[in-house]
């Protein structure tokens, strides 16, 4: 397998200095492989409309201010998207006694064209939606010839996949830890994060993900759960080695060493 180790002075995006944050704090936390079994389906524009990107995403400094700048810079190339951003395009928030900065937001009609948007959520969304449910930093970086990914946040790409004190994790409806009385969970109420019985294992939905975060880190994540897998098989079914093996005067009547 080719090796997904990427120069710690290479940036892949726009954020070098969260990208070194990034590879210090997620270097070598586990990654589970049996959460990454349970089934999802790629969400389709047309139908959730970028649900995710409802009240924006929260920033680290440095992300904070590499959007203010391409907000400014790309003024005209965000306009002719259609995106009438804000002045300020970063705010504050607080959410649960917790202060932090985000993306600031819109409204937006979700429930008029997401039949099952999730009923606690607002219809508000980050500014860098589009009405069609595209990502205004995508399009920039597509249209500058850069990776898709180049400009947006690491959380917006990365989801349903949440990077946590506990590792790199994928939330389901018992460990969401955005479930509480009066707000329903978040990852695991989007279209792409919630289950499906018609869905395929989410280490092959969220494979491109996986890959890149794992070239940002300087890991094979895909590899890594690979051998999780195959080892926790070898300890469930024993190998024939593991067997003792009758002395040949003890072997059944009628049978031949041959």
């Amino acid at each position: 397998m080719t090796s997904a180790r990427t120069s710690p002075n290479q940036a892949l995006t726009a954020f070098g200095r969260a990208e070194a944050s990034l590879r210090q704090r997620y270097a070598d936390t586990r990654i589970d492989a049996g959460e990454f079994q349970r089934p999802l389906s790629r969400c389709a524009l047309a139908t959730c409309r970028g649900t995710c990107c409802y009240d924006g995403i929260a920033v680290d400094d440095d992300t904070a201010g590499v959007l203010d700048r391409v907000a400014a810079e790309r003024a005209t190339s965000f306009a002719d998207m259609g995106l009438k951003l804000p002045a300020r395009v970063i705010v504050e928030n607080e959410w649960r006694g917790r202060t932090s900065r985000k993306t600031a937001v819109r409204p937006f009609p979700f429930r008029s064209v997401v039949p099952d948007f999730p009923p606690h959520f607002d219809e508000i969304a980050c500014v860098f939606l589009l009405d069609d449910g595209r990502c205004g930093l995508q399009l920039l970086a597509l249209n500058e010839g850069q990776h898709p990914w180049y400009y947006k946040p690491f959380a917006c790409w990365l989801h349903p996949i949440k990077l946590s004190a506990t590792g790199i994790r994928l939330y389901d409806e018992d460990t969401d830890p955005d479930r509480f009385p009066g707000y329903d969970g978040f990852a695991c109420r989007t279209h792409c994060g919630r289950a499906s019985s018609c869905g395929t294992a989410a280490s092959q939905v969220l494979g491109e993900e996986l890959e890149f975060l794992g070239r940002l880190l300087g890991r094979d994540l895909l590899g890594e759960m690979e051998r999780q897998t195959v080892d926790a098989g070898n300890e469930q079914q024993p190998g024939a080695t593991d067997a003792p093996v009758p002395p040949r005067d003890a072997q059944p009547t009628g049978t031949t060493s041959e």
